[in-house]
């Protein structure tokens, strides 16, 4: 199969976290692999609210029209999948595959077991993942969310792995095991580098949105 060209789309404007996007994604590349990374050029440093949700999907459709061309696939790194129906509906006549973290790692969790959990960092963003996970027919397989609070997690210049935030993820991540879960998905693109960390930590499938949404692009593109 000949290098992929992976377009990934950061809704946000804060440039700290595309780096992280990008660091999972080029780990699920192959070295031949190419990657365009880009970050919004107005907008919320972070979403924190339905509102903000609802700009974000136009902008993801925006920025994929604007720069799709070249690229074998497109992936949406953004937690909440904001556009992602809008934008595989638009680039459907390029035939390029059109991918949301979230989604991915839900799919991925499927796999895993009969339910998955959700670890996301803001109670108040709780809902709109339940809500979201619906809409992708899987709120059957959701054994719970799980949202603390954490700002720091948010704050650019930290390292790859923070201790204090894995100690946050591990806790949530053992309420979640006792409510059901088999599998943990890791929503928030502040959280792409902690998966690895955190299955060694608590022994269960710990699933990075952004590298699993980069090996489904793959799978799609061998599938045609």
């Amino acid at each position: 199969m000949r290098p992929m060209r992976l377009l990934l789309l950061n809704p946000n404007t804060s440039v700290h976290i595309t780096e992280r996007l990008a660091a999972s994604a080029r780990a699920a590349l192959d070295a031949a692999d190419a990657l365009s990374a880009l970050t919004a050029a107005e907008g919320p440093a972070v979403i924190a609210s339905r509102e903000q949700a609802e700009a974000a999907a136009a902008t993801v459709l925006a920025m994929a029209r604007a720069h799709a061309d070249g690229h074998d696939a497109v992936v949406l790194g953004v937690s909440l999948d904001c556009g992602l129906a809008a934008t595989r509906a638009a680039l459907a006549p390029r035939a390029l595959p059109v991918i949301g973290m979230t989604e991915a790692a839900c799919l991925v969790a499927c796999t895993c077991g009969d339910r998955f959990g959700l670890l996301t960092l803001g109670p108040a963003m709780a809902p709109l993942y339940r809500e979201h996970v619906e809409s992708l027919g899987l709120g059957s397989r959701l054994a719970a969310v799980d949202a603390p609070a954490l700002e720091r997690a948010f704050a650019p210049g930290g390292a790859r792995v923070e201790p204090e935030v894995l100690d946050v993820l591990a806790a949530g991540a053992q309420r979640l095991r006792a409510a059901g879960a088999g599998a943990i998905v890791l929503a928030g693109a502040v959280l792409c580098g902690y998966a690895e960390a955190l299955r060694e930590r608590i022994g269960m499938p710990a699933l990075d949105g952004v590298a699993c949404a980069t090996r489904l692009a793959r799978v799609r593109l061998a599938l045609g």
